[in-house]
């Protein structure tokens, strides 16, 4: 019996890279959520310095 062929990590990569290429769904779905994300953290790093600058007024 022979072993079947095992893809590498590089290869399934270069798979999925050109899969999502084909779809442009999953590339809108992908940007939304990093959209989301980078949001958030823009949203988090506002709120620490606002936090921050009130503390310095309260003292």
């Amino acid at each position: 019996m022979r072993k079947p062929m095992r893809s590498t990590l590089e290869e399934l990569i270069n798979e999925n890279k050109e899969e999502l290429l084909r779809d442009p769904a999953a590339i809108n779905k992908i940007e939304k959520k990093l959209d989301e994300r980078k949001a958030k953290e823009v949203y988090v790093e506002e709120l620490e310095e606002y936090k921050e600058k009130e503390m310095k007024y309260a003292k």
